[in-house]
């Protein structure tokens, strides 16, 4: 995209990270903004980069424990009954 007074594409994306983290002058900030607005595939790229640390945290996370061995048997005994019971 090369539209006077917008950054282009190459811009966008070698500072689309100062302007997610807020590091830019506003009058930068809007411009590059509006060329988010218009331009798809930077603003997908922005989308994306948006959703990193999310997703890392999530791949990153330890699994969770498991259930206490008293909790385990209590849920399978529960699980027992029910199976049992007559349906209405």
């Amino acid at each position: 995209m090369n539209v006077p007074f917008l950054p282009t594409c190459g811009e966008v994306h070698e500072h689309l990270t100062e302007y997610l983290d807020g590091a830019m002058p506003l009058r930068r900030r809007l411009a590059y903004r509006i060329h988010l607005l218009l331009c798809h595939a930077c603003s997908e790229l922005a989308r994306a980069l948006r959703a990193l640390p999310g997703f890392a945290k999530r791949v990153l996370a330890p699994p969770p424990a498991p259930a206490p061995p008293e909790a385990q048997r209590a849920l399978q005994e529960t699980l027992r009954i029910l199976k049992a019971k007559p349906k209405d």
